[in-house]
């Protein structure tokens, strides 16, 4: 089909995100603790969302909830999180930031702004609103 822009769409925003991983991994590197883009996710949703539990995050970032247990495993072996057990149900755990945790959160996005600002540097306040409300809308069917 001639008209298919889905094909060049699909480059275009798997390139833009290359890119952004790419712009991210060097400052990452420099924190002290081996942090990839998923784990900054986990974190910031943390910093944002204390006391979270497992299956919340998992559905947030859109895991299986085996992978993400690993990840909250090697996580808390780095001393970024910790589990708590739900005051209200025992048999649930909360999950909460370290102190080491949230300084690594806060690290992560001053990192995470800038490489957003240097890839958001050629769009205009209404265009960035313009996109933001275009990736809003595209999430929507995947919900």
């Amino acid at each position: 089909m001639p008209d298919d822009i889905s094909v060049p769409l699909a480059q275009a925003f798997t390139a833009t995100l290359n890119r952004l991983r790419g712009a991210m991994r060097e400052p990452l590197s420099a924190l002290p603790v081996s942090l990839g883009p998923p784990d900054i996710g986990l974190l910031q949703f943390l910093l944002n969302t204390p006391g979270a539990t497992p299956q919340c995050l998992a559905r947030h970032q859109a895991r299986d909830k085996a992978q993400l247990t690993r990840k909250i495993k090697t996580l808390e072996a780095q001393g970024l999180i910790r589990r708590e057990a739900d005051p209200h149900d025992g048999r649930k755990v909360r999950l909460f930031l370290s102190e080491q945790g949230q300084a690594m959160a806060d690290a992560a996005e001053q990192v995470r702004r800038a490489a957003f600002a240097e890839l958001l540097q050629g769009l205009s306040r209404s265009e960035q609103e313009q996109l933001l409300g275009l990736l809003q809308k595209c999430q929507q069917p995947l919900e």
